[in-house]
């Protein structure tokens, strides 16, 4: 099947949800594997550095019912691939939960370990926009099978941006789909919609059976309905730096998918092939901890330190923790302090989606990173007095979002995902989806909502 940029039709497939195929047989496998140990309802908050600043011994986490606190060491290393940041947008492909407000960027960053190309954060051109609901993902297969791009009067537009028209590079369909998204009469009125309506029927619902199913229960009909859309936030391009076997710049620390920044992608991931960061760097992690003597030296010195009463403080601070969580989990203390990490999460997303989306302006950015920073201050604060799931995220959240801000306001060149114009410029960037470009507040009371709700997946 052919995709967007591909130079010749190469992509394998598993209906419409590859993706799912592949996941379902890992779990499975792990699961089974005697030598795996997994640790269910439980995140990592923090990477263990202690004694030694430069070296990685350990993570902490935290469960996610009890909030109680443990210190998982580990002797050959730790490895992240915690996945991207794209849900700290408003608008986003990402699955509801924790794992996409950018932990790995998070703790990398809490942890000194470097960072990079953090701006180039891909928009996929076509989500599903329906009021009070969760963006979901319509496929670039869809595009790839002749599904085309319309505006409300059934006008094909995406030629209108490049030759390819809806198979030209993300970047561009994106920004075209913005553009067009512009020019509705009101705020309510939506302008952008995908159309695969003159394909057969029975081959549709064969070909795309999960997204059938998504829309028949929206009440839409995929063999005969244009389908609303808007661009999303949907993959992390840059990440935590690596080498070609997974190392970070703090020893000790590897990193693999999405979460790492490899630069397999560059600065516009081509369709279809996150599985590169995923299944090449994940073998070549486990090739480098497993034979080379770098890593045994790494593994020896960590084994030192885990073995010494030097951790004696860190088991102390553990105590604490867990008499503080239960505090909270039991007294139900720590509602209220959820509920505001919710809200001030929602506000992060509209400044990330107004300030630091698909195209960008130095004043811009520089009231994200004012903005992110004040939140990064109050988040922190959160999670100190109140260690839960919602401040662990929102802490996460805050974090990875200054930075993603920063590196943009730093890199002053149009590539790819990264789109900048200059202040005051008269085109697509002047507004957001109805929103002003200097405005913080949600496009309706009615999205808030829907975005409070779906933070962490309730």
């Amino acid at each position: 099947m052919a995709e967007a940029s591909h130079a010749a039709p190469r992509i394998i497939h598993f209906a419409d949800h590859t993706g799912q195929a592949i996941t379902d047989h890992i779990t499975r496998a792990a699961l089974a594997h005697p030598l795996i140990t997994t640790v269910s309802d439980t995140i990592v908050t923090d990477l263990i550095t202690f004694p030694d600043p430069d070296l990685c011994v350990g993570a902490e986490v935290m469960h996610r019912v009890s909030g109680k606190r443990q210190s998982l060491y580990a002797t050959r290393g730790v490895l992240l691939a915690s996945g991207g940041l794209g849900g700290i947008y408003e608008h986003s492909t990402n699955p509801a939960g924790f794992n996409a407000l950018g932990s790995s960027v998070g703790l990398a960053k809490r942890a000194n370990a470097k960072t990079k190309d953090l701006e180039y954060v891909q928009f996929h051109p076509t989500a599903l926009c329906l009021p009070r609901e969760a963006r979901f993902l319509l496929t670039e297969a869809l595009r790839g099978e002749g599904a085309i791009l319309r505006d409300a009067t059934g006008r094909a537009f995406a030629k209108d941006f490049h030759p390819d028209g809806e198979l030209a590079p993300r970047d561009v369909v994106a920004r075209g789909v913005y553009h067009e998204s512009q020019k509705g009469s009101s705020d309510k009125e939506h302008n952008v919609y995908l159309d695969i309506t003159h394909r057969d029927a029975d081959w549709l619902r064969t070909r795309f059976p999960s997204i059938n199913a998504h829309l028949r229960s929206k009440q839409l009909n995929i063999t005969k309905d244009m389908l609303p859309v808007i661009p999303a936030a949907h993959y992390t391009c840059g990440g935590i730096e690596t080498d070609l076997d997974g190392r970070t710049s703090l020893a000790g620390l590897y990193s693999a998918g999405e979460a790492a920044r490899t630069g397999l992608h560059g600065g516009n991931r081509l369709a279809s092939t996150s599985l590169l960061e995923g299944l090449v760097y994940g073998a070549a992690v486990a090739e480098h901890v497993g034979s080379s003597e770098e890593s045994e030296y790494i593994s020896n010195k960590i084994r030192t330190i885990v073995d010494s009463p030097t951790l004696h403080r860190l088991s102390q601070d553990e105590a604490w923790w867990n008499s503080r969580a239960e505090r909270y989990y039991v007294n139900g203390e720590a509602k209220a302090t959820r509920l505001a990490a919710m809200e001030l999460l929602a506000k992060l997303r509209r400044i990330m989606w107004n300030h630091v989306g698909l195209v960008r302006t130095p004043s811009g950015l520089q009231k994200a990173m004012d903005g992110l920073e004040a939140i990064r201050g109050e988040a922190t604060f959160m999670f100190e007095q109140s260690p839960t799931v919602e401040t662990a995220g929102l802490r996460d959240a805050a974090h990875a979002g200054k930075a993603v801000a920063q590196a943009a306001h730093a890199n002053r060149v149009s590539a790819g995902t990264h789109y900048i114009v200059e202040d005051n410029t008269t085109d697509i960037a002047n507004s957001h989806y109805g929103n002003d470009v200097d405005s913080d507040e949600s496009s309706s009371d009615d999205d808030e909502e829907v975005i409070v709700m779906a933070a962490y997946g309730r």
